[in-house]
């Protein structure tokens, strides 16, 4: 619904949200719309090509049935200095 990329926004030069259910995207992208900070795209997290470049972390809140792929995903295959992750409880038990 956007709520973390809208607060993200607030404090950031620059935020890219990926979001494959296309209702939450249609949500994130009526309630963005204008925030010239925010670049929404309709992707799987799974089959994103991370920059290589440029200076970036990565923050989410991922669903419980793809928190181990997701993770091992961003560790090896991002460049990014800091990686914040909300996960559910039963996950991290």
């Amino acid at each position: 619904k956007g709520h973390l990329t809208t607060k993200l926004a607030k404090i950031s030069k620059q935020v890219t949200s990926i979001e494959l259910d296309s209702h939450l995207f249609n949500l994130s992208s009526e309630k963005l719309k204008l925030n010239t900070r925010v670049t929404l795209i309709h992707q799987d997290i799974l089959q994103f090509q991370f920059p290589n470049k440029q200076r970036y972390k990565i923050v989410g809140n991922i669903p419980y049935h793809l928190s181990t792929q997701i993770i091992k995903k961003v560790v090896f295959e991002s460049r990014a200095s800091d990686i914040y992750l909300i996960v559910e409880e039963g996950f991290y038990k």
